[in-house]
């Protein structure tokens, strides 16, 4: 993975996520604090996968994930400190790629790019 988007409104959720990132040699970190940013950076900026929070201001996390996977083929994680039943069946079933709870940790990043890496070379 070269490239990822972070959408979350909290700004210590996208500095944390956005080191996580480089740490794991991710080159191109784009983040947007609402859904409508991120909905424009996702169709403006190509980019290997997209974290997205659940709770955005603007939006709920479901809705713009049903908006992204209608328009793009990049995998979604969703990311959320409301990890439910209900909110991970309604994330998997609108087409999320991954399921992340916060407080989340470089490892458990590091896990979820690598599926996505390994989902994306069986597949080509």
């Amino acid at each position: 993975m070269k490239s990822a988007l972070i959408i979350d409104d909290n700004a210590l959720i996208r500095e944390v996520l956005r080191q996580i990132l480089s740490s794991l040699k991710v080159e191109q970190i784009v983040d947007a604090p609402t859904g409508r940013l991120g909905l424009q950076h996702a169709m403006q900026d190509k980019c290997d996968v997209i974290f997205l929070d659940l709770e955005l201001p603007d939006t709920h996390g479901i809705t713009l994930l049903k908006q992204l996977k209608a328009s793009i083929k990049t995998p979604i994680v969703v990311i959320t400190a409301h990890s439910t039943r209900d909110n991970l069946q309604d994330a998997m079933a609108a087409g999320a790629s991954g399921f992340i709870t916060k407080p989340f940790f470089g490892q458990k990043i590091a896990e979820v790019l690598s599926k996505l890496k390994k989902q994306a070379v069986s597949v080509a």
